[in-house]
């Protein structure tokens, strides 16, 4: 069985925790409950028209803006607690500990506030209503600082805890300019603050850096808003402690960066021994003609058809050098490249180039089958590339061995459900020592030749695309290597 709508209100009259409601835009009450009628001396019709400066203490710490500060924290955050030194009809202050709370009724949003009388704190604990029980526990609280800004971006008024955010109390802080704490970001005088604050629709967020004595950095992250009460328009900015979450995120971001500087380094370096190793033979080649041809210019022996033939073979292998030479330049170039949209077969095929040199100079054979249909993904070229060159040479590698027969390396695309799929196979020695997951183990990142990437580093590369690389056992015997890569739904 649970309470109805009428329960509650049963229970809000009932009890002897004060609530006043107020209009969550305006702050206007809209009602209180008998509690909150006899703590101030008023009927309800004449608590509806006062306004925050007719009930509450004159004493310059509860002052309109502040309390206007406090219960518009209680909009952006959800929840916002505080001491309230209030004024009963006689004129009598009394302090409270006071909560207001953000609600959406169903005639629109809220701000309730429920408060007590210090002074009787041990029989309002005894008595505390089930109603404040229960709207504590579905309720979010959250614990907030508030500053009120003047015109200039001075503080005008702090709250203890943002007082205690900056390591000083609020007499100290009182009169100094926000930024003159921290900088803010956006600037509190840039144009979008300005515009947006302008416009008196909505908040602005921001966020602050403070450093403090210790050398210790603080990040605050909050919401600036110009509220509007009784005519005067006071600014506010509520917020709270971030230096946790940004620390995390930056420490993400560092290892993002990190992987993206190894990445691109070893791709630089592999590119670098590719060059080096296949103009070697080309440019020799050519020396020789050149060679051959200044010898019998110097015996007297060179005729017009030796002449040709010697330039023409010279000319071929500095074609096929210039040719290396280009396609490295083509790969490199995109180095720097980001997230984009790739078809899958397109950076398989410009990455057995690499792959062909290899092979061919060790007398392997490259059998490749390619899929007709696309292979959308979402990635970057670079380096997803330098993963499937990396797959490669270790499976060349063990092609080379003795032991393998067969000198063929497959290399095949398809696609598997909502998976484009790289395939890399050979008939070496097989799995049978090995599990399905041993790349993260470190079974086949010992050898320190090849492309100098490392099977780890090319696993985080492809978890951080989305994908995976399976070791899987071939037929009719060897292993397969499988990098699975998530489709891209908008491009199908």
């Amino acid at each position: 069985m649970f309470p109805t709508r009428r329960d509650f209100q049963a229970m809000a009259e009932h009890t002897r925790t004060g609530i006043l409601i107020h209009e969550a835009a305006s702050k206007n009450i809209l009602w209180a409950n008998p509690a909150a009628c006899r703590m101030f001396g008023f009927t309800l019709e004449e608590l509806r028209p006062l306004k925050a400066h007719h009930m509450s203490s004159q004493e310059r710490q509860y002052r309109r803006a502040l309390g206007v500060a406090w219960l518009q924290s209680a909009v952006v955050h959800g929840s916002s607690r505080r001491q309230w030194k209030y004024r009963t009809k006689a004129g009598v202050d009394f302090l409270t500990d006071a909560t207001a709370s953000h609600i959406q009724f169903q005639d629109g949003p809220v701000v309730m506030v429920e408060f007590r009388n210090i002074s009787e704190e041990v029989e309002i604990q005894q008595e505390l209503s089930w109603v404040s029980q229960s709207l504590q526990r579905i309720m979010t609280h959250t614990s907030a600082g508030i500053l009120v800004l003047d015109d200039d971006n001075c503080i005008e008024d702090i709250s203890p805890l943002a007082a205690r955010l900056f390591d000083s109390t609020p007499d100290r802080l009182t009169g100094v300019h926000l930024e003159d704490l921290g900088r803010c970001d956006p600037a509190l005088n840039s144009e979008q603050v300005v515009a947006k604050l302008a416009s008196g629709n909505g908040s602005v967020k921001i966020t602050q850096r403070i450093t403090k004595v210790d050398g210790s950095i603080t990040w605050l992250a909050g919401e600036l808003e110009d509220v509007v009460h009784d005519g005067i328009v006071s600014r506010v900015l509520a917020f709270r402690d971030v230096t946790e979450r940004v620390e995390l995120e930056l420490r993400h971001e560092y290892q993002e960066a990190n992987l993206q500087y190894l990445s691109r380094y070893n791709a630089m370096g592999d590119m670098a021994m590719i060059l080096a190793h296949e103009l070697g033979q080309p440019l020799a080649a050519s020396s020789n003609y050149l060679s051959g041809l200044k010898a019998r210019v110097a015996g007297g022996t060179l005729d017009r058809e030796q002449l040709s033939y010697g330039l023409d073979m010279a000319e071929r292998q500095l074609s096929r050098a210039a040719e290396i030479v280009a396609s490295v330049k083509r790969y490199v170039r995109r180095i720097e490249s980001t997230m984009s949209a790739l078809d899958l077969d397109e950076v398989v095929d410009e990455s057995l180039y690499f792959v062909r040199l290899r092979a061919a100079e060790r007398g392997i054979r490259v059998d490749v089958h390619s899929t007709p249909e696309p292979l959308p993904v979402q990635g970057e070229s670079v380096l997803i590339g330098q993963v499937i060159i990396n797959l490669c040479f270790n499976a060349i590698d063990e092609i080379v061995l003795p032991t393998t027969e067969v000198k063929e390396l497959t290399v095949s695309t398809s696609r598997d459900g909502e998976w484009a799929c790289v395939s890399v196979a050979d008939q070496g020695r097989g799995m049978e020592s090995a599990p399905e997951n041993r790349l993260a183990s470190g079974v086949f990142s010992a050898k320190q030749d090849g492309s100098g990437l490392g099977l780890i580093l090319s696993e985080h590369i492809v978890e951080r695309h989305g994908g995976d690389i399976r070791f899987l056992a071939n037929e009719p015997r060897g292993t397969e290597v499988r990098l699975r890569l998530p489709i891209t739904r908008t491009s199908r």
